[in-house]
C-alpha cells in the first residue's frame, strides 16, 4: 500500500446466529486518496474515481454455500431505531436464503469514523464473487479528505471481508447494477449523487473502463440526472436519467448510451419538469419503461425509433424503482413517495397490454404493503417462476417484503436482525463449489433470466 495510507485492521469473521451474532469487519478508514498508477485509468481520472485502499480478503467461507444454493442480498442501512431498542446499524448487508427465506448472516464495517455512512444501493458482480457496499448517503461530513460521501467498498462475497475501497471524489456513489456486455465482459455500473456514473471491470482489479461525466451528456454542467441506472438486455446500452428543463421544452428525458460506440441517442418527453428515475426493459428489448419521480407518471419508449409512445399514471405518488412481472402483462410501480416526503408503502400496476390501470388483480389497489413499510422504494423479481414473487425494499423501514404475485398480498416480512433498513437488493445462484451467478438485481434480470423469460412468453399456451 501506498506511503500515506493507514494499515485497514480487518477483525474475524464470525456467522450469524439467530441469536443476533452478526459477521463483522471492521476497518480503519484510510487517509487523503492518492494517484495510484497501477489502477488508475484515463476515465477513472477524467471521472474522479480512485483506488483508496487494498487488502487481502482471502479466508474461509464466512456462510455455507452448499446448504443456500440460491441467495437474496440486500443493503443494511442506518436509520435511528432507538425507539425500538435498537442501537444504530453499522453500514453493510445481509444475505438472506431466496427461498426459506432465513437471514443466512450479515456483514457489518465500522468505517472508524463519528458520523457512518450508509448504504443506499447494493450489487453484486455478474459472477456473484464480489458484493459492492456504497456507503455514500449520511457520509461523515467532516472527512473530507476523502471526499465525504464516497466510499464503495468491494467486499469477498464468501469470506465477507473487504477487497479494495474505491472513492469518488465528487459526491458518493448510490447505486450500482451488473450487466454482461454484447463481448461477454462483466461490467458494474456505478450511479453517483452526481457527476459522473462509471462502468467498471470486476475481473481488472475493479479499474474504470468508462466514465459518463456532466460534460458527456446534457446537464446543467454539474448534475447529469437521478443515479438509477440500467442497461438493455443484450448489454449494449446504458440508460441514464437526464433532469428536467434540458430541452427548449423543459421536459425530461432520458440519455441512451452506446457502450461500444459512445454514441449517445436523447430521448426527451418525460414529464414537464420531471425526474425520471427507474427504467424497466422488456426481455425482446424493444420497450423501454421509466417513471417520473415528480409528476408521478410512467412512460413507454420504443427502442428501436427512442420515441415515446404513450404514457400512464403511475397509480401512486413519487414513484421510484420498477418491475415486470414474469410474463411481462404488469409492470409493479413502486410508490415510494419521491420528490415529496420520500413517505410511501404501496404499489401501483399498470396492465402493460392497453397501458392503462391495472384492475381485478386485488380487493386493494394500489397494494399496500403494510409492516414498517414507510419508504419503499426496489421492487426485485424473484429468479424463480415456480416462485412467483416480488422482493421489495424498505428505505425507511426495518424489512425486506415479500409479494405473493399470484394473490397480490404480501407473504412474508424479512426482519433487519441488525436493526436499520433495507434499499436495493440482487438474487444469486451458488453452486456447491461456491461459483457463483447474478441472475437479477436492482436494473432488472440479468442475461440468462432474460432468455428464459423470452423463451417463457413464446411458448404455446
Amino acid at each position: 500500500m501506498k506511503k500515506g495510507l493507514l494499515v485497514a485492521l480487518l477483525l474475524g469473521v464470525a456467522s450469524f446466529s439467530a441469536s443476533g451474532a452478526f459477521a463483522q469487519s471492521s476497518i480503519i478508514p484510510p487517509g487523503p486518496a492518492q494517484p495510484n498508477a497501477a489502477w488508475d485509468t484515463p476515465e477513472s481520472i477524467r471521472g474522479g474515481m480512485m483506488l483508496l485502499a487494498s487488502f487481502d480478503s482471502s479466508g474461509p467461507d464466512a456462510w455455507d454455500v452448499a446448504k443456500h444454493p440460491m441467495v437474496y442480498v440486500t443493503g443494511q442501512g442506518g436509520d435511528d431505531l432507538s425507539n425500538r431498542g435498537i442501537p444504530r446499524a453499522l453500514p453493510g448487508f445481509q444475505l438472506i436464503d431466496a427461498y426459506t427465506k432465513e437471514v443466512i448472516t450479515t456483514a457489518s464495517f465500522d468505517l472508524g469514523t463519528k458520523l457512518q455512512a450508509f448504504p443506499h444501493g447494493i450489487g453484486v458482480s455478474p459472477d456473484g464473487k464480489w458484493i459492492y457496499v456504497p456507503t455514500g448517503v449520511d457520509a461523515d461530513s467532516g472527512n473530507s479528505a476523502i471526499g465525504g460521501k464516497s466510499r464503495l467498498l468491494v467486499v469477498n462475497a464468501r469470506t465477507l471481508k473487504v477487497d479494495r475501497v474505491l472513492v469518488h471524489l465528487d459526491g458518493g456513489v448510490h447505486h450500482v447494477v451488473a450487466f454482461t456486455d454484447p463481448d461477454g465482459n462483466d461490467r458494474i455500473l456505478l450511479g453517483s449523487n452526481r457527476g459522473s456514473t462509471f462502468l467498471l471491470d470486476p475481473n481488472d482489479d475493479q479499474r474504470v473502463v468508462k466514465a459518463i461525466t456532466a460534460s458527456d451528456v446534457p446537464s446543467n454542467g454539474e448534475r447529469i440526472g437521478h443515479p438509477y441506472l440500467t442497461a438493455d438486455p443484450a448489454g449494449k446500452y446504458i440508460y441514464q436519467a437526464l433532469r428536467y428543463g434540458l430541452d427548449e421544452h423543459g421536459e425530461a428525458g432520458m440519455a441512451k448510451v452506446n457502450i461500444a460506440s459512445g454514441d449517445i441517442d436523447l430521448i426527451y418527453g418525460l414529464g414537464h419538469n420531471g425526474n425520471p428515475i427507474a427504467s424497466a426493459h422488456t426481455a425482446d428489448g424493444k420497450i423501454t419503461y421509466v417513471n417520473d419521480g415528480h409528476g408521478s407518471h410512467v412512460y413507454k419508449i420504443d427502442n428501436e425509433t427512442n420515441e415515446v409512445i404513450a404514457e400512464v399514471s403511475a397509480g401512486v405518488a413519487g414513484p421510484y424503482g420498477l418491475a415486470l412481472n414474469w410474463d411481462e402483462s404488469l409492470l409493479f410501480v413502486v410508490g415510494k413517495g419521491e420528490g415529496s416526503h420520500n413517505t410511501g408503502a404501496v404499489l401501483g400496476v399498470v396492465d402493460t397490454k392497453i397501458f392503462k390501470q391495472a384492475t381485478g388483480l386485488t380487493y386493494n389497489m394500489p397494494i399496500y404493503l403494510g409492516g414498517s413499510a414507510r419508504s419503499i422504494d426496489h421492487a426485485i423479481l424473484h429468479p424463480d417462476p415456480a416462485v412467483n414473487e416480488l422482493w421489495v425494499s424498505n428505505m425507511r423501514g426495518w424489512e425486506t417484503i415479500v409479494l405473493d404475485l399470484n394473490t397480490y398480498t404480501v407473504e412474508a416480512y424479512i426482519p433487519q436482525v441488525n436493526g436499520g433498513n433495507t434499499h436495493s437488493g440482487a438474487f444469486v445462484k451458488y453452486a456447491p463449489d461456491g461459483t457463483g451467478e447474478l441472475l437479477v438485481d436492482m436494473g432488472g434480470p440479468q442475461k440468462k433470466m432474460f432468455e428464459t423469460k423470452a423463451l417463457a412468453m413464446a411458448a404455446p399456451k
